[in-house]
Parts: structure tokens; sequence; C-alpha cells
């Protein structure tokens, strides 16, 4: 899914998973992440701040403190902090996250920077 061009030109963000992109809004106290991949991929059990998550397109089979959850275009997930969690991802996937943290993504380093 293409997003719109005001997002594009949002700073990006380091993400550590091959073929994923994603694109920055910063807060103070929060970061807002507009991710997209057109793979399937897995997320590894990870944890971290609290994080609310909307899916515009694919399904993800998210486990959250091992119950086993699915999730398609328009249905939030939300993950409370320090819970593991791990993925599965059904691409082509976009998705906006709000992260109760400022820095759960670095900003990409630009060649040269």
């Amino acid at each position: 899914m293409r997003l719109p061009d005001f997002i594009e030109k949002l700073p990006q963000a380091e993400i550590p998973v091959p073929g994923v992109e994603g694109f920055l809004l910063q807060a103070e106290k929060h970061q807002v992440a507009f991710l997209r991949s057109d793979r399937d991929m897995t997320m590894p059990e990870h944890s971290h701040a609290a994080q609310w998550e909307i899916p515009l397109e694919g399904t993800a089979e998210v486990t959250i403190g091992g119950k086993i959850q699915v999730f398609g275009p328009g249905q939030p997930m939300y993950v409370p902090a320090g819970v593991p969690h791990s993925g599965k991802v059904k691409g082509p996937y976009t998705a906006i996250i709000i992260f109760d943290a400022p820095d759960r993504y670095s900003t990409k380093k630009t060649h040269g920077a």
C-alpha cells in the first residue's frame, strides 16, 4: 500500500527486519511508526513499551502474553508495556503503530550523515 506523500517524507525508521520500511512521527514522550512490507515476515518474541497497532492492509497473527490472536485491516491490537509478544505477518502489510515511548525505533542514518 502506498502511503500519502507527506508520510513518506517523514524521517525513515531503522527497522531491524529485512523488507520492512517505516516512517516516524516523533513526539516528546511517544512515537508513531507507519510501517509497510511487501512480503511475509516473522517477528521474534520481544517486549518494549506499550504499543497500539492498527493494520491497514494484510493480516498479523500475534502471540501476546501466550495468547494467539489474528488481526486484519481496521482491527487494532494493544500490547501492554513489558508483555512478551511475537508475530507472523502475511504480506503485503501496512500498519500504523503508536508506542508509549519516544525511542522504539531510531531514525535511519542517511548516506554521508
